[in-house]
């Protein structure tokens, strides 16, 4: 800006000087024809004042338009506080100061969204932090079952959840998972919802899982918009009788290693989902899941059987369940745990998460075994980088 200003400051006194030239040499000239002292005189007079007058005119409709634009560009190149200028003329400096208004203007825009991003990318990730401490920490203990849980958000906030609710007799532990349409802010405030609901129905003693889902749905359906809606699958585990117990709500299907015959089952969890129809009470069933020793119930999110590899090919229930068959055999639900993801995550490479994934296996180990440590885990994914080496943090 310096440079323009003290380059046209340059121009501006070649031009004088010229004119300067000029009128001296037409003064000479006149001088030699021998014209009067009095025209002489007011030829240079008005000469003088000709000079002044455009002299005048460059420093208004140059000198001063340039200097006001030069200051707030300096103002805003130097992080100052700056202000748009008002362009008087319409020639080239006019042209220059329409430009810096709308730069300026765009600026302004572009601050503004910057701080909007940073107000909300705060706000997610307090979000973020309460849905993380919704999610249950440890489960009550259990003895007979061996279980391991965890859950991987593709977002900031995410749609799937999980949970061990213990009734206030100690007799009956529920264990659920739920899946939102979606993921981000909406899907985790519904998701929060059907946890608080679903913890104060049992607190209140709620004893079995078709009552739980009947009435979270008759509470939840109300209150949210008809484009979202969580399916579940709701095990009940009775400790004195040691009977599994299921009620779906439209979720994926309940996989069942059977020990004895090495055999994956795949059982239908049926109903419908959370939120789409008001009344379910003629939907929803509760249905036993017969167990052995040694027999493994695997449930999951469809973030897993909708994954995809590098040329799009779907991981699909079938690949699961071949895992399952595979693995079902080992000691420990987290042996199996890990071998279902040390699977998944070789289908998928490098496969950059879409999707929140859930996972919750559980072996029964028989009623005189001992209380085995039941082993969750929530995270969230935080870089597309961090997605692709360490498919959530599960190897």
């Amino acid at each position: 800006m310096k440079f323009i200003r003290e380059n046209l400051i340059n121009k501006a006194f070649l031009l004088f000087t010229v004119l300067v030239a000029a009128v001296v040499t037409v003064g000479i000239v006149l001088n030699r024809m021998q014209v009067s002292s009095i025209s002489l005189n007011l030829f240079l007079a008005v000469s003088v004042l000709v000079l002044a007058f455009i002299l005048i005119v460059f420093i208004l409709d140059v000198i001063i338009p340039l200097n006001r634009v030069i200051k707030q560009v300096t103002n805003l190149l130097t992080g100052k506080n700056y202000k748009k200028v008002n362009p008087i003329t319409i020639d080239e400096i006019g042209v220059m100061t329409h430009f810096f208004n709308e730069i300026t203007t765009d600026l302004e825009k572009i601050s503004y969204d910057i701080k909007e991003r940073r107000r909300m990318s705060s706000e997610l990730d307090i979000a973020s932090k309460i849905q993380q401490d919704v999610l249950p920490k440890e489960a009550p203990e259990t003895p007979g079952l061996d279980i391991v849980a965890k859950t991987r958000s593709a977002a900031e906030v995410g749609g799937d959840t999980f949970d061990f609710l213990m009734s206030p007799d100690k007799n009956q532990l529920f264990v659920y998972i739920g899946d939102v349409t979606g993921h981000g802010v909406p899907a985790g405030l519904i998701m929060m919802m059907v946890d608080t609901l679903v913890t104060a129905m049992v607190s209140q003693g709620v004893s079995n899982g078709r009552d739980l889902i009947v009435n979270t749905n008759n509470l939840l359906t109300p209150r949210i918009s008809s484009r979202l809606f969580m399916t579940s699958v709701m095990l009940r585990w009775d400790k004195q009788a040691q009977k599994m117990y299921y009620t779906g709500a439209g979720h994926e299907h309940i996989l069942v290693y059977r020990t004895k015959t090495e055999i994956v089952e795949t059982i239908r969890s049926g109903g419908i989902a959370l939120g789409m129809i008001p009344n379910v009470a003629q939907i929803v069933q509760e249905k036993e899941i017969p167990l052995e020793i040694g027999d493994t119930i695997v449930l999951y999110s469809d973030g897993i059987t909708e994954a995809k590899d590098k040329i799009g090919n779907m991981y699909e229930l079938d690949k699961l369940t071949a895992s399952l068959k595979r693995h079902g055999y080992r000691p420990s639900a987290e042996s199996i745990f890990d071998n279902l993801t040390k699977d998944f995550s070789n289908f998928v490479g490098e496969y950059v998460q879409v999707d929140d994934i859930t996972m919750i296996v559980i072996k029964y180990l028989g009623k005189d075994s001992a209380t085995s440590k039941v082993k969750l885990e929530v995270s969230v994914d935080e870089s597309q980088a961090e997605r692709k080496s360490k498919l959530w943090g599960w190897s």
